[in-house]
Order: structure tokens, then sequence, then C-alpha cells
């Protein structure tokens, strides 16, 4: 019996690096008052996924960051952005994930959809925390396990 790869399979490393020129420089600003989540993207054993590129969403704006090799993004938005629609590439994956990233408790209420939709236990994993700088936000993605991300159907 021969096996041959998957295509997901054989995305690996080289998914973030092919797409390596359309990342946004996340050492630049956007504007004078942007905001700047940062976060972690971690496997079902809290292990970091160093592969991964996420892609960010607005009514105005578009970003594609990386994952470092300790799985860690950084990504500007912004400023008065209330939500963003995330995508996340990576190996293993034969399509991207969905879910939403909501930069306030109060920006997730207002939406009532999502506030119909996910389990108000599970709805924390879908806001951003205050980070330890000003106009700094942390958000870390679990992509399974007890503290698992929601992710929505497409």
């Amino acid at each position: 019996m021969k096996l041959i790869a998957t295509a997901s399979q054989t995305v690996g490393p080289f998914f973030s690096i092919g797409l390596a020129h359309l990342h946004q420089d996340s050492t630049k600003t956007n504007s004078a008052d942007a905001q700047t989540i940062t976060g972690i993207v971690v496997d079902g054993d809290g292990q970091p996924i160093p592969d991964c590129v996420l892609e960010f969403w607005t009514a105005s704006s578009f970003a594609r960051v990386p994952t470092s090799v300790n799985g860690k993004y950084s990504v500007n938005v912004e400023s008065g952005t209330a939500m963003c629609e995330v995508l996340l590439f990576m190996r293993g994956l034969l399509r991207p994930v969905y879910t939403r990233v909501y930069l306030s408790e109060a920006a997730k209420a207002r939406d009532e959809v999502t506030s119909k939709l996910v389990p108000r236990d599970r709805a924390g994993t879908l806001i951003a925390q205050s980070g330890s700088a000003a106009k700094q936000l942390v958000w870390n993605v679990n992509m399974r396990g007890d503290d698992e991300t929601v992710f929505f159907d497409y």
C-alpha cells in the first residue's frame, strides 16, 4: 500500500512562508490611533502553533498576519473597530476556520446574532482583553480543548 500525502499534510510551514509578501508589517502602525491585538494560537495540548496565518476583516479594512515560532501574532486595527471577522489557515486544515473577535464586552453584547448563538459560558473566547499597554488588546485562540475558541460554520 502506498500512502500519498493529502493537500493539508503538504501545506505545513510552507503555507505561512508562501504568503509572507502579503502579511501586515506589525511593526508599523496603520494610524496614530490604531489598536493592536496580540495573542497566541495554541493546539489542544496547549502547544503554540508556529505556522498559522490569521486574516482580520472589518467593514473597512483587512490584515493578514502569521504566527511566530512561538505561536504569537500581532495585528493593527483601526481605532473604533468593534469586531473583526477572523479566518485561520494552518497545517492540517483543508479549509480555514472562521471566528470573530470582539474588542469589548459591550461590542459583543450589541451583536444579537452571536449573543443568541454562542452559549454564555463560551462567549469569553470571542472577547479580547485589555493588554498591558494603551490601545493594546490580547486575544488568544485555542484550537481544541476545554477553552476552545468558538468557531462558526460557513
